[in-house]
């Protein structure tokens, strides 16, 4: 999933990276090039991430800052981008809106935080956990979610011998 500074185009909904980006992985049948935002369904569990280009620019105009916080608030309204097109570049859509929310996640996730956090919304029989995900280069920080009970697991990498 391209984030803000990949070579992707600025606007959302993000193109996925072009294949010549990687072009080992991209060969490999387990790497998948998507779009930001993107959505799909893991052996029955629906998921829902993002770069976290919408729930940054949101922090800006809000007085909410905390990003669990944002992340439920979008849920609630149904709507991944409530500030596109205004202050947040995207590409003009003309008879749909692509960042409408039509089927609530079991998992909604959001890359480039401040931190990594999460939170299990529960509303009658439905669950919906909220991941906050840092960066990777500046923490080290993978998630794992257990697709049984959707419980997270964080791993931290050394990152001070990273080749970047």
């Amino acid at each position: 999933m391209p984030g803000e500074f990949d070579p992707s185009n600025t606007s959302l909904p993000q193109q996925p990276l072009h294949p010549s980006m990687l072009p080992k992985s991209s060969q490999l049948t387990t790497c998948h090039l998507v779009t930001n935002p993107y959505m799909f369904q893991l052996s029955g569990i629906g998921f829902l991430g993002t770069s976290g280009q919408a729930i940054n620019d949101l922090r800006l105009y809000s007085s909410q800052t905390d990003t669990l916080e944002l992340m439920e608030s979008t849920l609630r309204w149904g709507h991944l981008a409530p500030t596109a097109p205004d202050t947040l570049n995207c590409y003009p859509f003309c008879d749909s809106d692509p960042f409408i929310i039509s089927l609530t996640p079991h998992v909604y996730f959001t890359g480039n935080q401040p931190t990594f956090e999460t939170r299990l919304l529960q509303d009658g029989s439905k669950k919906v956990r909220l991941i906050s995900l840092p960066s990777f280069v500046e923490t080290g920080i993978v998630v794992l979610v257990n697709l049984k009970n959707l419980d997270v697991h964080p791993i931290q990498f050394d990152t001070e011998h990273l080749l970047l």
